[in-house]
């Protein structure tokens, strides 16, 4: 019994703690850090994830980099362009988190 219930508080433990990793996302574009629907909606612009990060980005053109490195890494649309590139699992709603496998 005893055994039982070490085993259920290590694995709550272990959920909560994989929840706030989860959740937990780091952009800072221009400065500034993002909240989750700013960075929701730059993601939708890119049409794909942006990793947790520092960046600059040109706003009248569209142009981003490495915050710190002057030199352009691309347009914040190039993901859009490319038909031939297959959505990713996450774009396509099939990537898993550890609560999908909670009942």
């Amino acid at each position: 019994m005893r055994t039982r219930i070490l085993t259920g508080a290590v694995l709550a433990l272990l959920l909560t703690s994989a929840d706030g990793a989860h959740a937990e996302r780091w952009v800072v574009v221009n400065g500034v850090r993002l909240s989750i629907p700013q960075i929701q909606y730059l993601e939708g612009l890119r049409c794909g994830p942006i990793p947790n990060g520092s960046y600059w980005l040109d706003t009248s053109s569209g142009i981003w980099g490495f915050a710190g490195d002057p030199r352009p890494q691309g347009h914040i649309q190039d993901n859009c362009s490319n038909p031939g590139r297959r959505p990713s699992l996450s774009e396509r709603g099939m990537l898993l988190s550890p609560r999908d496998f909670i009942d």
